[in-house]
């Protein structure tokens, strides 16, 4: 019986970068500089000279880039990463998002919570009657809106009374009208459940 041949396997270390934070946006200078918006305030804590991030390709491939320097200008930060090196390599990054490892958390302040962290929670009114569970976070120019079954709720102190992350609850104040008396029908058999 002829001995079986060992197989070498390569796990692709960036495989699990692919929380996204955020966009290159324009090349910026001749040496390789780019303009980059961050997805959210709390993302600005990964931008220091030294921090990795994960370059996402249109293929799926991910590239590690290190900041070199960075600076802060307005709502975008001006990011040189040392593994690029000229105004042509910067241009071709241009639409491109930015991510780190999964597992990365930012340092929330008391009161502070991600918006991922509401998915699933239970959605009440003040007087006690169940709207639903969160089953997405739409992004819109004035406020978030957090989808349930019955209705689209802004993220604003006016409609959100409060978040309990460690309870799994939100309750909100509603005005007349807003929850939809039928249930869409694809959303119906999650919430008869």
């Amino acid at each position: 019986m002829p001995a079986k041949k060992k197989v070498t396997i390569v796990t692709d270390e960036l495989r699990e970068w692919v929380q996204p934070i955020a966009i290159i946006v324009a090349p910026q200078g001749l040496k390789g500089e780019v303009r980059v918006k961050p997805i959210h305030s709390a993302a600005e804590q990964l931008f220091s000279a030294g921090s990795e991030m994960c370059l996402v390709l249109p293929s799926g491939r991910r590239q590690k880039l290190t900041i070199q320097r960075c600076y802060n200008k307005g709502s975008v930060w001006i990011v040189k990463f040392s593994e690029i090196g000229d105004i042509d390599t910067a241009e071709k990054l241009v639409g491109l998002k930015l991510a780190v490892h999964k597992d990365w958390k930012p340092q929330l302040k008391e009161g502070e919570f991600l918006l991922s962290e509401l998915l699933g929670m239970k959605v009440v009114t003040e007087e006690g009657k169940i709207v639903g569970e969160v089953l997405d976070i739409l992004e819109s120019p004035t406020h978030d809106l957090i989808v349930t079954e019955q209705a689209m709720i802004p993220m604003s102190r006016k409609f959100i009374k409060e978040v309990d992350t460690k309870g799994r609850k939100i309750v909100v104040s509603l005005p007349e009208g807003l929850l939809s008396k039928e249930v869409p029908k694809k959303r119906r058999p999650r919430w008869q459940r």
